[in-house]
């Protein structure tokens, strides 16, 4: 039987429609739909950490690139939680710039 693989432009799409509920949300209850912001990206990275571990020495060029954006969606999010920076933009900006990842690579991604 063959393994279905979830594609990442769905993950991302999928990320961006709970970001957007967060929005409806966030006008309803600010303090909720904030931290439901923050909480949006968590299936993204846990997707990403699994893939990592289960792939340590067949990274393509394009998987070391979006390694850094998922460190930096990571770093974000905690200093977030610490108190130091609000940074929904920054978050929103390395998600597109993720997504331009996969579309100019698209073979080499997509596991």
């Amino acid at each position: 039987m063959a393994k279905n693989k979830f594609s990442e432009r769905k993950l991302i799409l999928f990320t961006l429609g709970i970001i957007i509920l967060s929005g409806i949300v966030r006008l309803i209850s600010y303090s909720v739909g904030v931290w439901m912001f923050y909480l949006s990206f968590s299936p993204f990275i846990f997707y990403r950490l699994i893939y990592y571990l289960r792939n340590r020495g067949k990274l393509s060029k394009s998987d070391k690139y979006r390694r850094y954006t998922m460190m930096v969606i990571m770093l974000t999010i905690v200093l977030k939680v610490l108190g130091f920076q609000d940074g929904e933009f920054i978050l929103l900006f390395v998600l597109g710039i993720d997504y331009l990842i996969i579309v100019q690579n698209p073979r080499k991604v997509n596991g």
